[in-house]
């Protein structure tokens, strides 16, 4: 008997952390997400679109997606919104080009000029 119920509370722990708990977490997640919409905030949809909300209503919103090209999504469309760039970032992004670019483009590793023969130089 004690067996059962032991049994019985361990497969109710593993459901609350496997199922429950992931879920909640989740419905948590999207409230913040629809808190920090604004109008004028970027956002991409979960059909991949990305946009800036022109209006906001309780179920739904409007998205310009082009200029003049407004579209009416549903809230629950929503699945991320896009931070806005600051100017200290722009340049942050700048200086990490830079770097890319000073990589040592020596890519001739110990190869004593063996090298896979083509088409044209395979015997017939």
């Amino acid at each position: 008997m004690q067996t059962y119920l032991l049994l019985f509370v361990a497969m109710a722990a593993i459901f609350y952390f496997l199922i429950l708990r992931p879920q909640q977490r989740a419905k948590r997640a999207k409230a913040e997400l629809m808190t920090a919409l604004s109008e004028g905030s970027e956002i991409l949809t979960v059909g991949g679109i990305y946009g800036t909300v022109v209006a906001l209503r309780d179920d739904d919103m409007d998205l310009e997606i082009a200029d003049g090209v407004v579209m009416r999504i549903d809230r629950r469309a929503l699945a991320a919104v896009i931070p806005v760039a600051s100017d200290d970032d722009e340049e942050d992004e700048d200086d990490d080009l830079d770097d890319d670019a000073s990589v040592d483009e020596d890519h001739d590793d110990d190869h004593d000029g063996d090298e896979t023969p083509t088409a044209g130089d395979r015997p017939a």
